[in-house]
């Protein structure tokens, strides 16, 4: 979307974006997407993204995705991410992605980091 700026975007039944096939996407309050800098994010019922192809994923709270700065990263239900295979993956306050420095990361119920993948869907837990 190049330099294009946004203050609210909300896409429904997307059908693909280049290897992105996404089932529903909530954009809200987001400041710029080029050299992204969202403010919210939530994404839903994500069936491939390149190489991943998680069931959900929910994304609060980015900075900015490129240099990817992020206070919090929630990812839920992961079939699979490259050759890592996991039930649930749960990322929080993640200070850059890229040079690859993050302040905190858990990860729940990791089913495997090889080439296998896993379907283990678990409890969410409660929020806040």
């Amino acid at each position: 979307m190049g330099f294009l700026l946004l203050v609210s975007l909300g896409l429904l039944s997307l059908a693909s974006i280049n290897y992105v096939v996404v089932a529903a996407i909530g954009t809200r309050c987001n400041p710029a997407i080029g050299y992204v800098a969202l403010h919210a994010v939530g994404i839903q019922s994500v069936a491939s993204i390149g190489y991943v192809a998680p069931s959900a994923i929910n994304i609060r709270s980015l900075v900015s995705i490129g240099c990817l700065a992020a206070p919090a990263i929630d990812v839920h239900y992961v079939v699979p991410i490259g050759c890592l295979g996991a039930a649930v993956i749960v990322v929080r306050y993640v200070a850059s992605i890229g040079s690859l420095a993050h302040a905190a990361i858990g990860f729940r119920s990791l089913a495997s980091v090889t080439s296998s993948f896993a379907f283990v869907p678990l409890p969410d837990t409660p929020e806040g």
